[in-house]
């Protein structure tokens, strides 16, 4: 298979693949009379491998190292990539605390705001959110914090009934909006 193929077959640029073989990460089996690149299924089961493991993240000198030493050193970086990934989401998650919070307490630094349903819901509207959308946004605020996201909804005085309806959106496939 030529290099222009291989490219095509995977959904990436001819350069990619020329840079790959730079770096020694992917060089082609042999070269045709007229020095073309050749692959052959060894470079193509390679090279599903770099896919794979881009996609999970991996720099591509940790996949070349990875991928030129035994079977362990791979799942070890993928293992070390896991719990970069992890991390990330902790960080993430964090943030999203933080801004429930603020809006469950209607605080910004050292400024106190209040909030109404209409306010909260205008908002996420005018952020792009559709009627799915809210309904997107109140299951994960009740995934990331169910007793945070309550307070939230309490704070937009809005009958008991109603918050728990609203909690409950995520478990819904459609529903209403805030």
């Amino acid at each position: 298979m030529t290099v222009g193929r291989l490219a095509a077959r995977f959904g990436l640029s001819r350069t990619t693949l020329l840079y790959y073989d730079r770096l020694g990460l992917l060089q082609p089996s042999s070269r045709s009379a007229g020095g073309y690149r050749i692959y052959d299924d060894a470079d193509v089961a390679r090279l599903a491998t770099i896919c794979r493991l881009r996609q999970a993240g991996l720099p591509l000198a940790e996949i070349r190292r990875a991928m030129d030493s035994d079977a362990p050193q791979l799942v070890a970086a993928l293992a070390v990539r896991l719990g970069e990934l992890e991390d990330q989401i902790e960080v993430l998650r964090g943030r999203q605390r933080a801004i429930l919070t603020s809006l469950a307490t209607g605080r910004e630094g050292d400024r106190t705001w209040s909030l109404d349903k209409a306010s909260l819901s205008g908002l996420l509207v005018d952020a792009g959110a559709d009627p799915a959308g809210l309904v997107a946004w109140h299951a994960a605020a009740e995934n990331a914090d169910g007793e945070l996201h309550r307070r939230l909804l309490e704070s937009l005085d809005l009958p008991a009934d109603e918050v728990e309806r609203i909690r409950g959106l995520g478990s819904q496939s459609s529903g209403a909006t805030t």
